[in-house]
Protein backbone atom coordinates (compact mmCIF):
# COMPACT_ATOMS: atom_id res chain seq x y z
CA UNK A 1 0.00 0.00 0.00
CA UNK A 2 1.69 3.19 -1.16
CA UNK A 3 1.05 6.53 -2.80
CA UNK A 4 3.08 9.14 -4.61
CA UNK A 5 2.90 12.85 -3.86
CA UNK A 6 4.82 15.85 -5.12
CA UNK A 7 6.73 17.62 -2.37
CA UNK A 8 5.83 21.27 -2.08
CA UNK A 9 8.04 24.15 -1.02
CA UNK A 10 11.54 25.34 -2.00
CA UNK A 11 13.93 22.75 -3.33
CA UNK A 12 16.63 22.19 -0.67
CA UNK A 13 20.30 21.64 -1.44
CA UNK A 14 21.60 18.08 -1.04
CA UNK A 15 25.22 16.96 -0.72
CA UNK A 16 26.43 13.37 -1.12
CA UNK A 17 28.33 12.39 2.01
CA UNK A 18 29.34 9.39 4.07
CA UNK A 19 26.81 8.09 6.58
CA UNK A 20 28.55 9.67 9.56
CA UNK A 21 28.57 13.15 8.03
CA UNK A 22 25.35 13.08 6.04
CA UNK A 23 23.08 13.84 8.99
CA UNK A 24 25.18 16.83 10.00
CA UNK A 25 25.17 18.10 6.42
CA UNK A 26 21.40 17.72 6.25
CA UNK A 27 20.98 19.66 9.47
CA UNK A 28 23.21 22.47 8.26
CA UNK A 29 21.59 22.91 4.88
CA UNK A 30 17.92 22.05 5.44
CA UNK A 31 15.79 25.14 6.12
CA UNK A 32 14.00 25.37 9.45
CA UNK A 33 12.01 23.78 10.95
CA UNK A 34 14.28 20.78 11.45
CA UNK A 35 13.28 17.59 13.23
CA UNK A 36 15.73 15.15 14.75
CA UNK A 37 12.97 12.54 14.89
CA UNK A 38 10.05 11.42 12.77
CA UNK A 39 7.49 14.18 12.39
CA UNK A 40 4.11 14.24 10.58
CA UNK A 41 4.81 17.52 8.73
CA UNK A 42 8.56 17.73 8.11
CA UNK A 43 11.08 15.20 6.85
CA UNK A 44 13.70 13.78 9.20
CA UNK A 45 16.91 11.86 8.33
CA UNK A 46 17.14 8.12 8.82
CA UNK A 47 20.16 5.94 8.08
CA UNK A 48 19.88 2.80 5.95
CA UNK A 49 21.67 0.24 8.12
CA UNK A 50 20.63 -3.01 6.45
CA UNK A 51 19.04 -4.32 3.27
CA UNK A 52 17.97 -7.98 3.32
CA UNK A 53 17.03 -9.75 0.10
CA UNK A 54 13.61 -11.43 0.23
CA UNK A 55 13.40 -12.36 -3.45
CA UNK A 56 14.77 -11.26 -6.81
CA UNK A 57 12.65 -8.12 -6.60
CA UNK A 58 11.87 -7.61 -2.89
CA UNK A 59 14.06 -6.50 0.00
CA UNK A 60 13.55 -5.47 3.62
CA UNK A 61 15.10 -2.07 4.36
CA UNK A 62 16.04 -1.35 7.98
CA UNK A 63 16.44 2.33 8.88
CA UNK A 64 17.65 3.84 12.15
CA UNK A 65 16.92 7.35 13.34
CA UNK A 66 19.81 9.58 12.27
CA UNK A 67 20.29 11.01 15.75
CA UNK A 68 19.56 7.91 17.80
CA UNK A 69 16.64 9.51 19.61
CA UNK A 70 13.99 7.31 21.28
CA UNK A 71 10.99 6.23 19.26
CA UNK A 72 8.38 9.03 19.32
CA UNK A 73 5.02 8.46 20.98
CA UNK A 74 3.32 8.96 17.61
CA UNK A 75 4.82 5.69 16.32
CA UNK A 76 4.06 3.80 19.53
CA UNK A 77 0.44 4.94 19.27
CA UNK A 78 0.22 4.10 15.56
CA UNK A 79 1.49 0.55 16.22
CA UNK A 80 -1.34 -0.01 18.68
CA UNK A 81 -4.10 1.44 16.50
CA UNK A 82 -3.87 -0.50 13.25
CA UNK A 83 -2.55 0.30 9.76
CA UNK A 84 -0.11 3.19 9.40
CA UNK A 85 2.41 4.47 6.87
CA UNK A 86 5.45 6.71 6.52
CA UNK A 87 6.38 8.89 3.54
CA UNK A 88 9.78 8.46 1.90
CA UNK A 89 11.35 11.26 -0.15
CA UNK A 90 13.07 10.95 -3.52
CA UNK A 91 15.17 14.15 -3.37
CA UNK A 92 16.20 14.41 -7.02
CA UNK A 93 12.60 14.32 -8.30
CA UNK A 94 11.08 15.94 -5.20
CA UNK A 95 8.41 13.27 -4.87
CA UNK A 96 7.34 11.23 -1.86
CA UNK A 97 5.76 7.80 -1.55
CA UNK A 98 4.02 6.22 1.42
CA UNK A 99 5.29 2.84 2.61
CA UNK A 100 3.83 0.61 5.31
CA UNK A 101 6.41 -0.34 7.97
CA UNK A 102 6.71 -3.94 9.08
CA UNK A 103 6.15 -4.76 12.78
CA UNK A 104 9.14 -4.66 15.11
CA UNK A 105 11.38 -7.71 15.10
CA UNK A 106 10.83 -10.07 18.04
CA UNK A 107 14.01 -8.95 19.82
CA UNK A 108 13.00 -5.29 19.44
CA UNK A 109 9.27 -5.54 20.20
CA UNK A 110 9.69 -4.45 23.81
CA UNK A 111 12.59 -2.04 23.28
CA UNK A 112 11.13 1.32 24.22
CA UNK A 113 14.36 3.18 23.40
CA UNK A 114 14.91 1.63 20.01
CA UNK A 115 13.98 3.70 16.97
CA UNK A 116 14.22 1.69 13.77
CA UNK A 117 11.77 1.24 10.93
CA UNK A 118 11.61 -1.63 8.44
CA UNK A 119 10.00 -1.60 5.01
CA UNK A 120 9.29 -4.32 2.46
CA UNK A 121 10.06 -2.66 -0.89
CA UNK A 122 9.52 -4.23 -4.31
CA UNK A 123 11.64 -2.88 -7.14
CA UNK A 124 9.07 -2.10 -9.78
CA UNK A 125 10.03 -1.90 -13.44
CA UNK A 126 10.19 1.82 -14.19
CA UNK A 127 9.35 2.68 -10.60
CA UNK A 128 11.10 5.96 -9.77
CA UNK A 129 10.96 5.63 -5.98
CA UNK A 130 11.63 1.90 -5.68
CA UNK A 131 14.55 2.09 -8.15
CA UNK A 132 16.04 4.97 -6.17
CA UNK A 133 15.76 3.07 -2.87
CA UNK A 134 17.15 -0.22 -4.21
CA UNK A 135 20.22 1.55 -5.58
CA UNK A 136 21.15 3.12 -2.24
CA UNK A 137 24.08 1.54 -0.40
CA UNK A 138 24.17 0.90 3.34
CA UNK A 139 24.93 4.07 5.26
CA UNK A 140 22.81 6.27 3.00
CA UNK A 141 20.49 8.89 4.44
CA UNK A 142 16.79 8.50 3.64
CA UNK A 143 14.31 11.20 4.59
CA UNK A 144 11.04 10.15 6.22
CA UNK A 145 7.86 11.93 7.30
CA UNK A 146 4.94 10.61 9.34
CA UNK A 147 3.39 8.56 10.70
CA UNK A 148 -0.05 8.60 9.09
CA UNK A 149 -2.72 6.25 10.44
CA UNK A 150 -4.43 4.81 7.33
CA UNK A 151 -7.00 2.71 9.18
CA UNK A 152 -7.78 2.42 12.87
CA UNK A 153 -9.00 -0.94 14.10
CA UNK A 154 -12.26 -0.81 16.11
CA UNK A 155 -11.69 -1.37 19.81
CA UNK A 156 -14.16 -4.27 19.80
CA UNK A 157 -12.65 -6.09 16.80
CA UNK A 158 -12.89 -9.84 17.26
CA UNK A 159 -12.38 -11.36 13.83
CA UNK A 160 -10.50 -10.31 10.69
CA UNK A 161 -10.23 -11.85 7.25
CA UNK A 162 -7.29 -10.24 5.48
CA UNK A 163 -6.77 -10.66 1.72
CA UNK A 164 -3.20 -9.64 0.89
CA UNK A 165 -1.60 -9.47 -2.53
CA UNK A 166 2.20 -9.29 -2.82
CA UNK A 167 3.67 -6.52 -0.66
CA UNK A 168 0.17 -5.98 0.72
CA UNK A 169 1.44 -8.40 3.36
CA UNK A 170 3.00 -5.43 5.23
CA UNK A 171 -0.31 -3.91 6.45
CA UNK A 172 -1.56 -7.43 7.14
CA UNK A 173 1.39 -7.97 9.46
CA UNK A 174 0.66 -4.66 11.18
CA UNK A 175 -2.90 -5.80 11.86
CA UNK A 176 -1.71 -9.19 13.09
CA UNK A 177 0.75 -7.47 15.42
CA UNK A 178 -1.95 -5.16 16.81
CA UNK A 179 -4.41 -8.05 17.29
CA UNK A 180 -1.78 -10.08 19.16
CA UNK A 181 -2.45 -7.65 22.02
CA UNK A 182 -6.23 -8.08 21.73
CA UNK A 183 -7.42 -11.06 23.83
CA UNK A 184 -9.77 -13.44 22.06
CA UNK A 185 -9.31 -12.00 18.55
CA UNK A 186 -8.89 -14.14 15.43
CA UNK A 187 -7.28 -13.27 12.10
CA UNK A 188 -7.44 -15.32 8.90
CA UNK A 189 -4.67 -14.17 6.53
CA UNK A 190 -4.86 -15.23 2.87
CA UNK A 191 -1.67 -14.15 1.10
CA UNK A 192 -1.36 -14.34 -2.70
CA UNK A 193 1.94 -14.07 -4.60
CA UNK A 194 2.83 -14.56 -8.22
CA UNK A 195 6.04 -16.49 -7.47
CA UNK A 196 7.07 -18.95 -4.75
CA UNK A 197 10.28 -17.01 -4.03
CA UNK A 198 8.15 -14.29 -2.40
CA UNK A 199 6.94 -16.72 0.30
CA UNK A 200 9.55 -19.48 0.22
CA UNK A 201 8.73 -22.27 2.65
CA UNK A 202 5.26 -20.94 3.45
CA UNK A 203 2.59 -23.66 3.35
CA UNK A 204 -0.75 -23.49 5.16
CA UNK A 205 -2.59 -26.34 6.84
CA UNK A 206 -5.36 -26.49 4.26
CA UNK A 207 -5.64 -27.81 0.72
CA UNK A 208 -4.47 -26.00 -2.38
CA UNK A 209 -6.14 -25.82 -5.81
CA UNK A 210 -5.56 -28.61 -8.31
CA UNK A 211 -3.74 -27.72 -11.53
CA UNK A 212 -6.63 -29.15 -13.54
CA UNK A 213 -9.10 -26.65 -12.14
CA UNK A 214 -7.77 -23.70 -14.17
CA UNK A 215 -8.72 -21.23 -11.45
CA UNK A 216 -7.46 -17.83 -12.66
CA UNK A 217 -5.33 -15.60 -10.50
CA UNK A 218 -6.75 -12.22 -9.47
CA UNK A 219 -5.03 -10.40 -12.33
CA UNK A 220 -6.21 -12.89 -14.95
CA UNK A 221 -9.59 -13.01 -13.23
CA UNK A 222 -10.15 -9.35 -14.05
CA UNK A 223 -10.61 -10.49 -17.63
CA UNK A 224 -11.48 -14.18 -17.39
CA UNK A 225 -13.72 -14.35 -14.34
CA UNK A 226 -14.06 -17.23 -11.86
CA UNK A 227 -14.05 -20.96 -12.56
CA UNK A 228 -14.39 -24.05 -10.43
CA UNK A 229 -11.44 -26.01 -9.11
CA UNK A 230 -10.60 -29.06 -7.06
CA UNK A 231 -8.10 -29.52 -4.26
CA UNK A 232 -4.62 -30.94 -4.03
CA UNK A 233 -3.19 -31.96 -0.63
CA UNK A 234 -0.58 -29.52 0.62
CA UNK A 235 1.72 -32.43 1.36
CA UNK A 236 2.33 -32.87 -2.38
CA UNK A 237 4.01 -29.46 -2.49
CA UNK A 238 7.75 -29.26 -1.91
CA UNK A 239 8.71 -27.19 1.14
CA UNK A 240 12.20 -25.72 1.14
CA UNK A 241 13.95 -23.26 3.40
CA UNK A 242 11.77 -20.55 4.88
CA UNK A 243 11.99 -16.98 3.62
CA UNK A 244 12.27 -13.90 5.81
CA UNK A 245 8.62 -12.90 5.64
CA UNK A 246 7.43 -16.46 6.24
CA UNK A 247 9.60 -16.71 9.35
CA UNK A 248 8.23 -13.42 10.65
CA UNK A 249 4.67 -14.57 10.02
CA UNK A 250 5.36 -17.68 12.06
CA UNK A 251 6.69 -15.48 14.87
CA UNK A 252 3.49 -13.43 14.71
CA UNK A 253 1.49 -16.66 14.97
CA UNK A 254 3.39 -17.61 18.11
CA UNK A 255 2.94 -14.13 19.53
CA UNK A 256 -0.81 -14.16 18.84
CA UNK A 257 -1.21 -17.51 20.58
CA UNK A 258 0.65 -16.31 23.66
CA UNK A 259 -1.66 -13.27 23.70
CA UNK A 260 -4.77 -15.51 23.72
CA UNK A 261 -5.51 -14.53 20.12
CA UNK A 262 -5.14 -16.60 16.96
CA UNK A 263 -3.52 -16.00 13.57
CA UNK A 264 -4.09 -18.42 10.71
CA UNK A 265 -2.08 -18.01 7.51
CA UNK A 266 -2.76 -19.54 4.10
CA UNK A 267 -0.36 -19.10 1.16
CA UNK A 268 -1.29 -18.95 -2.52
CA UNK A 269 1.16 -18.88 -5.45
CA UNK A 270 0.18 -18.15 -9.04
CA UNK A 271 3.04 -20.11 -10.61
CA UNK A 272 1.87 -23.17 -8.64
CA UNK A 273 -1.70 -22.60 -9.85
CA UNK A 274 -3.01 -21.97 -6.34
CA UNK A 275 -5.27 -18.94 -6.01
CA UNK A 276 -7.57 -17.40 -3.43
CA UNK A 277 -11.13 -18.51 -4.23
CA UNK A 278 -14.46 -17.05 -3.10
CA UNK A 279 -15.02 -20.30 -1.23
CA UNK A 280 -11.86 -19.68 0.80
CA UNK A 281 -13.40 -16.45 2.03
CA UNK A 282 -16.95 -17.78 2.41
CA UNK A 283 -16.04 -20.59 4.79
CA UNK A 284 -14.34 -18.09 7.10
CA UNK A 285 -17.46 -15.91 7.27
CA UNK A 286 -19.46 -18.46 9.21
CA UNK A 287 -18.73 -18.17 12.92
CA UNK A 288 -21.00 -18.50 15.91
CA UNK A 289 -22.17 -14.99 16.93
CA UNK A 290 -22.76 -16.11 20.51
CA UNK A 291 -19.10 -17.05 20.79
CA UNK A 292 -17.56 -14.05 19.06
CA UNK A 293 -19.23 -10.77 19.90
CA UNK A 294 -17.61 -7.73 18.30
CA UNK A 295 -16.63 -6.21 14.95
CA UNK A 296 -15.86 -8.47 11.99
CA UNK A 297 -13.70 -7.05 9.22
CA UNK A 298 -12.62 -8.07 5.74
CA UNK A 299 -9.48 -6.08 4.87
CA UNK A 300 -7.94 -6.05 1.38
CA UNK A 301 -4.47 -4.74 0.54
CA UNK A 302 -2.23 -5.13 -2.48
CA UNK A 303 -1.88 -3.85 -6.05
CA UNK A 304 -4.78 -1.76 -7.34
CA UNK A 305 -5.94 -4.62 -9.57
CA UNK A 306 -6.01 -7.02 -6.63
CA UNK A 307 -8.11 -4.67 -4.50
CA UNK A 308 -10.41 -3.88 -7.44
CA UNK A 309 -10.90 -7.55 -8.26
CA UNK A 310 -12.05 -8.39 -4.74
CA UNK A 311 -13.83 -5.21 -3.60
CA UNK A 312 -14.06 -2.69 -6.43
CA UNK A 313 -12.24 0.57 -7.04
CA UNK A 314 -11.40 3.19 -4.48
CA UNK A 315 -12.37 6.72 -5.51
CA UNK A 316 -10.88 10.20 -5.31
CA UNK A 317 -13.22 12.84 -3.87
CA UNK A 318 -12.04 16.43 -3.33
CA UNK A 319 -8.41 15.38 -3.35
CA UNK A 320 -8.94 12.50 -0.90
CA UNK A 321 -9.01 8.78 -1.59
CA UNK A 322 -12.21 7.21 -0.28
CA UNK A 323 -13.56 3.66 -0.14
CA UNK A 324 -16.11 3.92 -2.93
CA UNK A 325 -18.96 1.42 -3.32
CA UNK A 326 -18.34 -2.26 -2.68
CA UNK A 327 -17.76 -4.13 -5.93
CA UNK A 328 -15.80 -7.07 -7.27
CA UNK A 329 -16.12 -10.61 -5.99
CA UNK A 330 -17.11 -9.64 -2.44
CA UNK A 331 -20.13 -7.67 -3.68
CA UNK A 332 -21.61 -10.93 -4.96
CA UNK A 333 -21.22 -12.75 -1.63
CA UNK A 334 -23.46 -12.86 1.42
CA UNK A 335 -21.24 -11.01 3.87
CA UNK A 336 -23.85 -10.84 6.64
CA UNK A 337 -22.45 -8.57 9.38
CA UNK A 338 -18.90 -8.32 8.00
CA UNK A 339 -17.52 -4.87 7.10
CA UNK A 340 -15.17 -4.51 4.09
CA UNK A 341 -12.24 -2.07 4.09
CA UNK A 342 -9.99 -1.40 1.08
CA UNK A 343 -6.47 -0.44 2.14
Amino acid sequence: MSRFSRIKGPRPLYICAAAGASVATYRLLKPEPFNASLHPHDFAPYILVDKQCVSSTNAIFTLHDGFGVPEPNSIKEARRRGVWSVQTKQPQLQIARAYTPLPSKPDEADDEDGHSLRFLVRQETGGEMSTYLHRLPAGSTIELRGPTVEYELPQDVKEVIFLAGGTGIAPAMQVADALSRSPGSTMHLLWANRRREECEGGFGDETLPDLSGHQPSWWKGLLLGQSSNQALPVGTQKAGSKGLIVRELETLKERSQSGTGALNVQYYVDEERSFIRPGDVAKRLHTQPSERQGSRLILISGPDGFVQYWAGKKLWVEGREVQGPLGGVLAKMDLKNWHVVKL
